[in-house]
């Protein structure tokens, strides 16, 4: 992640794909009636991008842990 003026960040591909399989994972645990859901699916985006600001990388967890999020 590189930050940039005015508190924008980019991305590195690499973090873009982790970040891509752990939204996934946690959109794939979500009942169906859930997954086109655009609030819920914007709560687990957020939470997995705010995770990976404060430095986790592993897809698994981030996707646990946006799961755990709705839930709280």
């Amino acid at each position: 992640m590189i930050s940039l003026i005015g508190g924008r960040c980019v991305y590195d591909p690499q973090v873009l794909m982790v970040m891509t399989n752990a939204f996934d994972r946690a959109c794939d645990f979500l009942p169906a009636q859930f997954r086109d859901n655009d609030h819920m699916r914007r709560k687990l985006a957020l939470h997995i991008l705010h995770q990976v600001d404060d430095g986790e990388s592993d897809p698994a967890r981030l996707a646990d842990s946006a799961i755990l999020s709705l839930l709280r």
